[in-house]
């Protein structure tokens, strides 16, 4: 199917958009931030949910009849902007109980998503189409591609544009009523200074905390959403200078987040993550728990569920180590499927031989799945 030709590609950035970029970057600090105590929404949490385009039997209303106190979620049912949720249907999740947070990817762009167009990557290598800030696609998501994330035209699809059709991705987020957003491929100021060295790490490490500043900054006071909830996924070390140094960026940056997530932290999906690796990543952790007098909240995601026979030995082994890990650094954990496609919900019970239950406090069935082939009489789609 052909899209129309987005009008991203062509019009010049808005005088808003730029006076607003130019604002962050010459103040650089000067941002609004969260209050040094925790979030009162947050500090309830001790069990959370990660389903993106949750469509049955992961649906919204699956998640809303789940105990799980935070959900992180696709803002579409199935990633279109035809299927994106109403405000309706967020307000009643939300009355739940639930904190609800939509994932939002600012390092890479998404085939498929209202700002795509496909002439952009129909004619390789180099389409004379594609804008500035389209990179190469992700060879372990091949329909998602690198954006130079620093480029005003790219920024302006995820926030600066309030209304309209071409609505920009974090203000569509903010009209649906959600709590907060999750940010994710921070670690694509990696991928500029390293994988395709075009910026210096400074430079990549200063542009991606700016843009993340400048979002928090958009929603809070732009948008006048004072406690938008706001969580980096990965690229835990951007807060360390090249020496490897907390310094007074990574603080700013500290203080206009709420948390953080992180993947993968102690086991890369069923092996065990190198001893050196874990202690770096938890060290560095410790500063997003509790760095510059703010509080923040770490949620932790771990790949270990081998869905052929969940609850065989090794993944209850598997599923104690994590959670017992994640709970004595102080994070919140969330097993689920070694696949990453982080559409089920995952759901454990201590009568089944593991040590703490998902969600906790809780119980019900020890997994929820409608999608992988196997062991199936372990499975059910009754969401506790």
């Amino acid at each position: 199917m052909h899209f129309p030709r987005s009008p991203f590609q062509t019009r010049p950035c808005n005088h808003f958009f730029a006076i607003l970029l130019f604002v962050v970057l010459a103040s650089g600090l000067l941002l609004v931030s969260t209050a040094n105590a925790l979030d009162p929404r947050l500090a309830a949490v001790n069990d959370w949910l990660y389903v993106l385009q949750p469509e049955s039997p992961a649906s919204i209303t699956d998640i809303a009849a789940s105990a799980f106190d935070l959900v992180v979620m696709d803002y579409s049912a199935d990633g279109s902007s035809e299927g994106a949720f109403t405000p309706q249907e967020i307000s009643a999740l939300k009355a739940t109980g639930k904190v609800v947070i939509a994932y939002l990817s600012i390092g890479e762009a998404e085939a498929g998503r209202f700002y795509w167009d496909p002439a952009w990557v129909d004619q390789q290598p180099n389409d004379p189409d594609a804008p500035a800030w389209l990179g190469p696609f992700n060879p372990d998501f091949p329909d998602n591609y690198k954006v130079r994330f620093w480029m005003a035209d790219w920024q302006e699809i995820i926030f600066g544009i309030a209304t309209g059709p071409t609505a920009s991705y974090l203000d569509r987020i903010v009209d649906q009523g959600f709590d907060g957003v999750y940010l994710d491929i921070i670690d694509g100021f990696d991928f500029w200074s390293v994988d395709v060295p075009e910026r210096s790490r400074d430079q990549t490490r200063v542009d991606m905390m700016t843009f993340v500043q400048g979002l928090a900054q958009y929603a809070r006071v732009t948008r006048g959403i004072s406690n938008f909830l706001v969580f980096p996924q990965n690229g835990s070390d951007i807060i360390l200078d090249g020496g490897g140094i907390l310094d007074a960026p990574g603080l700013a940056y500290l203080a206009v987040i709420d948390g953080i997530g992180v993947e993968d932290v102690f086991y890369d999906e069923t092996t065990p993550q190198p001893p050196g690796e874990v202690d770096f990543r938890t060290n560095v952790l410790t500063s997003y728990l509790d760095a510059g007098g703010d509080q923040r909240v770490v949620i932790s995601t771990d790949y270990v569920w081998n869905e052929t026979a969940p609850t065989d030995s090794p993944n209850i082994t598997r599923y104690d180590d994590y959670v017992s890990q994640a709970i004595t650094a102080g994070y919140i954990p969330y097993a689920t499927v070694l696949d990453r496609d982080l559409n089920e919900i995952v759901t454990a019970d201590t009568a089944d031989g593991f040590s703490v239950p998902q969600p906790r406090p809780g119980g019900g069935e020890v997994f929820t799945d409608g999608f992988e082939s196997g062991n199936t009489a372990a499975w059910s789609l009754t969401v506790p």
